[in-house]
């Protein structure tokens, strides 16, 4: 059996170009990482390609830790096609044996299926057991494979490196405008709509409950403005994003340019998915009310009744409303709810102009 099993878009063993990571969130140091290896792309008549694992490589090495990952994998390429330009991918199935292997070993084995010509990758990078691969390895070992290796200067924000674990711990603490920063891009959340309680639609606000992916990071409990995405695009899914096809990538060329699109591109990724986007109001909870236990992801969108079940949304979060709180009464709670609907639809309605 092979030890290195992948999935890919690529249908031949035509020259790449590629990139090596988690890309975890496909934040701006990644976005900036994807726009160099386009460049590079270019330069030498490659395409450029994603490579990336999963599950989460730390799901592997460090079981034992409790791993919240901002991205699925679906997420993650749609993400990485539409903000990083980069519509092909190989996606390794990360086991214990491809943890094992030694750098060389793992590029050998790149290698044997893939004309490598060029990797660009950030300036701590690492790769390999014992993260041994770095880049004084990987220049001499792409010098002895005719590999071009270009190390790329980390991004920063505020004069701290932008990084997967720094927008986690935003997000935890409720810091959705900051982690929305440092990604470039709203954060998404995607599941599949399932039967709930009715709570919501007894209460005047039926909802969308969110099954989602069990190691997906959830926001802070709260109230959100978020855009729903419903209906997926033939063909044009998080699933089958990363393969080339003809939809529009719009790339983002600096970072300044990165910082003032985030406001207008934000429904523009959902649209470029889903058939339909719909401003919603969003809970994020247990919903302390109802005695809950176990956190939910529910959605009411503001303007539609629609029977959602068993069907695939994203919701796109904007701003946090307010914490998750416990009402005198089920009126209060009532009460509350139209002003948070009220206050979504507003913040939402300057977003779209």
């Amino acid at each position: 059996m092979e030890i290195m099993e992948f999935a890919t878009t690529l249908t031949d063993k035509e020259p790449i170009a590629i990139t090596i990571g988690n890309f975890d969130g496909v934040h701006r140091g990644h976005q900036r990482l994807m726009r160099e290896l386009q460049a590079m792309a270019r330069t030498l008549q490659c395409k450029p390609v994603l490579v990336t694992f999963t599950p989460h490589t730390l799901l592997v090495v460090r079981p034992e830790k409790q791993v919240a990952y901002l991205t699925t994998l679906e997420e993650k390429l749609a993400l990485a096609k539409y903000y990083g330009g980069i519509g092909d991918s190989i996606v390794i199935h990360f086991t214990p044996e491809v943890a094992a292997l030694s750098a060389a070993e793992f590029l050998d084995k790149l290698r044997e299926h893939f004309s490598v010509r060029a990797m660009v990758v950030g300036e701590d990078f690492s790769l390999g057991h014992n993260r041994m691969g770095d880049i004084a390895f990987l220049q001499a070992y792409g010098k002895e494979h005719d590999i071009l290796v270009e190390p790329v200067v980390l991004e920063h924000a505020e004069r701290a490196r932008i990084s997967s674990t720094r927008i986690r711990s935003l997000l935890i603490e409720g810091k959705l405008e900051e982690a929305n920063e440092l990604l470039g891009h709203p954060f998404i959340v995607s599941g599949t709509v399932v039967k709930g309680d009715q709570r919501g639609r007894q209460l005047g606000y039926p909802t969308a409950n969110l099954a989602t992916d069990p190691h997906k990071l959830l926001p802070a409990n709260g109230i959100y403005a978020v855009w729903a995405g419903v209906g997926k695009r033939p063909g044009n899914n998080p699933a089958a994003v990363g393969q080339s096809d003809k939809t529009e990538v719009i790339p983002v060329y600096n970072d300044s340019e990165a910082r003032s699109r985030i406001t207008t591109q934000r429904t523009a990724f959902l649209r470029m998915l889903y058939r339909e986007e719909y401003k919603s109001a969003a809970s994020v909870g247990v919903r302390p009310m109802f005695d809950g236990k176990t956190r939910l992801v529910e959605a009411y969108l503001l303007d539609a009744d629609l029977d959602l079940y068993g069907q695939s949304i994203a919701l796109d979060f904007i701003a946090r409303l307010r914490d998750e709180e416990r009402f005198a009464s089920i009126e209060a709670l009532k009460a509350q709810m139209a002003v948070d609907v009220q206050h979504a639809r507003q913040i939402l309605q300057t977003e779209a102009e």
